[in-house]
């Protein structure tokens, strides 16, 4: 087996080099995972994709079971067919619904759960509790589910769940609820919280006391995305405007739909929650939430690059300029950069985000005065040191670094360190603010080779398993 992965790799590596001749491509995403042995492996090869819009219906035809879990009622939604090539084990996603007091409101997200499922995700709803403690025990209940039945000869889920790729979303209520798991289980990959609210509120919008400890954020270090209507009384004036600053992603980002309702995130809903929040619905404001919260697990979970564009590219900017999005928030850069001079070489080290979707870095170099190149002076594998050899005693050199994923689409800018290079001796960085110049976007055919400096280690490789994923034609 281990043979056999080791040539499938290899084989990978060689046609994505091939395939990426004469464009600006990263380190080739074909890598060994091993820890006391082959843990798995994913081939993917970045090609120029036209995918179709999240927000529409997937390639799946969807199936739907109804489980007991620990006396909880819960909806089980999973791909049956998928007429592009779309194969389990599928990943898992725990949705977990907000508050009601007369209404299913795990029937109330059967749309939500059917969608993700005709994306390629097996969603389990479970009928939760109002108490924050118990919802958060029983969709992590939920979650055990999916990842037993896996290995459950009989089960309908057999072979059908991944469990290397686990993620949790959840509307209102449940939006805590899910950010709540994704800060306390390491299963979880990534997390969308759909207008979450943590603070109870009465219907004038006055704020009570919290439901959830929001200072647990912190510990959320994996891909999180936050869907929020302007403010109301039914999401607690915004609660998710102070949740997101609290989030410890390194990738993160917050998206505000212009104009909607608090309901709008549930699918179908109910029409009390419409009668009683503020904003407008409809199928269209609902495709729009859809759609956000399919690309962000396309990009996290699926581990699919072409989904870029609606997080971070032209289709998110588009929903901007045409005013379906009124404020964005996003954090993908890189952090912790510093910079250290000794003998002739300027060393810089940051953190290292341990994703799929982050397949290197690039480092720009500036003098005083100048703006960034938009080549790059390094293009770097996955890794977090990098040493600059090309400088001259006393002349001062300014850095930034940036990541980008494995089809080359760019990330933010790391803050701007500058340094005194030094002929011998020891200096650390003299200076830390933003870049004065960003360097663009789109990296250019002319990017120079991928380089791995000799004070660079190897690569980390961790917990993370790649599999094959068919791009949506």
């Amino acid at each position: 087996m281990y043979a056999q992965a080791k040539a499938t790799l290899t084989a990978a590596a060689t046609r994505h080099r091939e395939e990426s001749k004469g464009r600006a491509i990263g380190w080739p995403m074909a890598f060994l995972l091993v820890a006391g042995g082959l843990i798995g492996t994913q081939v993917f090869v970045a090609t120029s994709q036209t995918v179709t819009d999240p927000g529409q219906p997937g390639s799946c035809s969807v199936v739907t079971q109804t489980v007991t879990i620990s006396n909880v009622q819960t909806f089980i939604y999973y791909p049956g067919q998928c007429s592009d090539g779309t194969a389990a084990p599928y990943p898992a996603i725990a949705f977990a619904h907000g508050f009601t007091l007369f209404t299913d409101a795990a029937a109330e997200n059967a749309g939500n759960g059917r969608h993700l499922a005709s994306w390629g995700y097996v969603v389990a709803i479970p009928k939760l509790d109002t108490d924050a403690e118990t919802r958060i025990t029983q969709t992590t209940n939920a979650i055990n589910y999916l990842v037993a039945s896996a290995s459950t000869s009989g089960s309908f889920l057999y072979q059908r769940v991944d469990t290397n790729r686990l993620a949790t979303v959840g509307h209102s209520l449940g939006g805590s609820t899910a950010l709540a798991i994704a800060a306390r289980d390491a299963r979880i990959k990534a997390v969308v919280a759909l207008d979450p609210v943590y603070h109870s509120s009465d219907m004038s919008g006055n704020e009570g006391p919290p439901i959830w400890n929001s200072q647990e954020a912190a510990n959320i270090t994996v891909p999180t995305g936050i869907l929020g209507a302007p403010p109301s009384s039914c999401n607690a004036q915004a609660d998710y405007t102070e949740i997101y600053p609290l989030v410890g992603a390194t990738h993160k980002a917050s998206f505000r739909l212009a104009g909607v309702s608090h309901c709008v995130f549930a699918d179908p809903g109910n029409q009390f929650c419409s009668f009683a929040c503020n904003g407008t619905t409809g199928a269209d404001k609902t495709r729009l939430s859809r759609k956000y919260m399919t690309a962000w697990f396309n990009y996290y979970v699926h581990f699919n690059p072409a989904y870029y564009t609606y997080l971070y590219g032209s289709e998110a900017d588009a929903d901007f300029a045409n005013g379906l999005m009124d404020e964005r928030k996003v954090n993908t850069a890189p952090r912790g950069l510093t910079a250290i001079s000794s003998g002739g070489v300027v060393t810089l080290t940051w953190q290292l985000y341990d994703h799929p979707m982050v397949a290197g870095y690039n480092v720009y170099r500036r003098l005083p005065g100048q703006s960034y190149p938009g080549t790059p002076d390094a293009h770097l594998g996955p890794v977090s040191l990098y040493c600059d050899t090309a400088v001259t005693g006393g002349q001062v050199y300014s850095y930034t670094v940036r990541s980008y994923d494995s089809a080359s689409n760019l990330h933010q800018v790391a803050e701007e360190v500058s340094m005194v290079a030094q002929g011998g001796g020891l200096a650390t960085s003299t200076s830390t603010s933003t870049a004065t110049s960003t360097p663009s976007r789109t990296p250019t055919a002319t990017s120079t080779s991928t380089l791995t400096p000799t004070c660079t280690p190897k690569p980390v490789f961790s917990h993370w398993v790649y599999l094959p994923l068919v791009v949506r034609p």
